[in-house]
């Protein structure tokens, strides 16, 4: 009596076990009646047949290297796969192996005995053919059906964002969580750590799905592009999220990410420097480090890493850390605020403020959308005036009123900003205190690079002109040229005394 194995496989979980059952029922009758011995049955459950990556599948392959069965049993074809390209290939792993493929209700290129069928040679060809065509066919299908509802802005599956729920096949904005989503938005862009951020959503009282935030979470809602309204599937972009996220914070939360990619801040603790001070003397970057000194007080420092990791032979000093922070802010706010260069940055100021007043992109959209807005209006009216009008042409009437009293507030609202241009005392008083409030953005839009030697320190700023600003950190700086200044330490400086204590400790 020849023994074989049954493999069964149903594609979706809209599909129950009832499908394996009735799978199983037919190869069992088929076995009995031509003298099968069913030896094992390998199950796959809500797995597509368009490739191979199904666990019981490949347990059944495997298997059939080492089995002592004869033949592998399938209810059809398309229960093995769905792609002409896996079939064959795994039909010559089994037939390698030493093992044929038969199905209960279909003929095959083998016969029960082994021997070649040739009638069932076309014909397998011809279920495999089949198979294919119609998952391919399901599949566009299925796309272009995802495609239209997305186009009317239909939700259509998918995981939810904190922030946002579904009624009606529509996304709606949950008004409580969508403060806690741009509060989160609002701290980072403010240069706050994500620890940081959770203690204080836990000091809220602020729970995500019942539980309290964890780093992962919150970058995950930091990353996501569709609390600005933008959802994309495959580059297209389709309207199905309301904004809850403005677009200049979500820019500014986006590069200050980037920015951090390869680590600007330590576990507990900001080093406002990291990744821009250099050796003096190796030429390798100066890193952040900590230690505890012999009191077994917690002392933080910057140190050459040529020294530390490399063992270059440098003996760049390290430095403390606060001393080192305090002195290089100190100097770039004292160069930033002298009386040229801030009547420099001013008077820039001034001029992108009224070129920006004459060319909102914001204004710019809402006047486009309400020119498309009227043009579709125009259009639905003249099929009502020829006669075409049934109910979803009058709900699509509604909408587009709707909206389009909507965009006239809006665009009310956003014109009426433009005449609300500062005054130069007033963009003077905002830079002097934004210079000293924004103390990580400085450093980060700013600031080059700190060169350090054990007896001098020399800082360079980013240089920017009208006709090129620096794009790659997101922020335009106009400064005539590139200040470099360079301070002498003596033993009356903090920095100085710095360098003596970490030689003590």
């Amino acid at each position: 009596m020849k023994t074989a194995v049954i493999y069964a496989r149903y594609s979706s979980n809209s599909q129950t076990e009832q499908s394996i059952e009735g799978q199983l029922n037919v190869c069992n009758k088929f076995a009995q009646d031509n003298g099968l011995y069913i030896v094992d049955t390998y199950i796959d459950r809500a797995m597509t047949g368009t490739n191979d990556n199904r666990p019981a599948f490949q347990q059944m392959l495997s298997d059939s290297e080492r089995g002592k069965w004869d033949i592998v049993l399938v209810y059809a074809i398309d229960r093995f796969g769905r792609n002409s390209t896996d079939i064959a290939i795994n039909k010559y792993r089994l037939k390698k192996n030493g093992k044929i493929l038969l199905s209960a209700t279909q003929k095959t290129s083998d016969n029960l005995d082994g021997t070649t069928n040739l009638d069932g040679i076309i014909l397998e060809q011809v279920y495999i053919g089949m198979a294919e065509y119609y998952s391919k066919e399901l599949a566009q299908k299925v796309s272009r059906g995802l495609h239209e509802s997305r186009k009317k802005g239909q939700f259509c599956g998918g995981s939810i964002p904190y922030g946002y729920y579904v009624k009606d096949k529509r996304v709606h904005i949950d008004e409580e969580k969508a403060k806690t989503v741009i509060f989160i938005y609002e701290q980072y862009a403010l240069s706050e750590s994500v620890p940081r951020i959770i203690v204080k959503l836990n000091e809220k009282g602020l729970l995500h799905d019942g539980k309290p935030f964890i780093p992962n979470c919150v970058y995950s809602i930091l990353r996501n592009e569709k609390y600005t309204g933008v959802t994309k599937v495959r580059d297209e972009v389709f309207d199905i999220f309301p904004r809850i996220v403005p677009q200049e914070l979500f820019e500014k939360v986006r590069k200050r990410i980037a920015n951090n990619r390869y680590g600007r801040r330590g576990v507990t603790e900001s080093y406002l420097l990291r990744n821009k001070v250099r050796c003096g003397y190796c030429g390798n970057p100066i890193s952040a480090e900590c230690g505890t000194s012999k009191h077994g007080k917690q002392v933080r420092y910057y140190k050459c890493r040529g020294r530390k990791k490399l063992h270059n032979g440098c003996e760049k000093s390290p430095i403390r850390k606060e001393a080192l922070e305090k002195f290089v802010i100190d100097n770039m706010i004292e160069t930033l605020t002298s009386k040229e260069e801030m009547q420099k940055i001013i008077k820039w100021l001034m001029e992108v403020q009224e070129a920006q007043s004459k060319n909102r992109p914001i204004v710019t959209a809402l006047e486009r959308e309400k020119h498309q807005i009227e043009n579709a209006l125009n259009n639905i009216m003249r099929a009502i005036e020829e006669g075409i009008t049934s109910n979803t042409t009058n709900r699509r009437l509604h909408e587009l009123e709707t909206r389009q009293e909507e965009l006239e507030k809006e665009l009310v609202i956003e014109k009426s900003k433009t005449a609300l241009l500062l005054t130069e005392e007033e963009i003077r008083a905002f830079y002097e205190k934004a210079l000293k409030l924004e103390i990580q953005e400085l450093v980060n839009y700013l600031l080059e690079e700190v060169t350090l030697y054990d007896d001098k320190i020399i800082i360079r700023y980013k240089s920017a002109t009208k006709n090129g600003s620096d794009e790659s950190q997101g922020f335009s700086f106009y400064m005539g040229k590139t200040v470099m200044p360079v301070i002498i330490l003596n033993k009356n400086d903090p920095v100085y005394v710095a360098y003596e204590v970490i030689k003590v400790i």
